[in-house]
């Protein structure tokens, strides 16, 4: 499986994986292994990253969980160690997908990166994607995103 990664996506493994490092096996919270598919328009996603936020507001607190989109639109998500899952709960969903980022200039300011999906999925409190994680059985998810709103079908 090839994976294409902006350099926003970078960011934040490197921030995930930095969060967890030190982090003994003893005291973390249950979790339930994720993974699943995206789409774009029926089409799988053929990069791009997934986010299980907790939702606070149904009771689940703690760590995000983040997972790569590969070619084929399937992704993992890793909490605290790789390909763990996410915390048992309740979560929104984020889906990002960026344009790559050009060559580094130090010359010159890169442009911010360029969404490749409808901004509203790219955050938790506008992407209408959620999700539940339980501890045991399967938590596979399909997020079919689509390209037009419902309402311009």
């Amino acid at each position: 499986m090839s994976l294409n990664v902006s350099m926003s996506s970078w960011c934040v493994i490197a921030a995930a994986i930095l969060a967890v490092s030190g982090c003994s096996g003893s005291n973390l919270p249950p979790v339930g292994q994720v993974g699943g598919v995206v789409t774009l328009d029926g089409q799988p996603l053929t990069k791009g990253q997934v986010q299980f936020v907790p939702d606070k507001s149904k009771g689940t607190k703690g760590r995000m969980a983040v997972g790569l989109i590969g070619t084929d639109g399937r992704f993992k998500l890793t909490a605290f160690k790789p390909g763990d899952g996410a915390l048992v709960g309740f979560h929104k969903v984020v889906i990002i997908c960026e344009e790559e980022m050009p060559a580094f200039d130090p010359k010159v300011a890169p442009p911010p990166p360029k969404s490749l999906i409808p901004v509203r999925y790219t955050d938790a409190n506008t992407s209408g994607l959620t999700a539940e994680v339980k501890s045991a059985g399967k938590n596979d998810f399909a997020f079919a995103l689509e390209s037009r709103p419902p309402s311009q079908k």
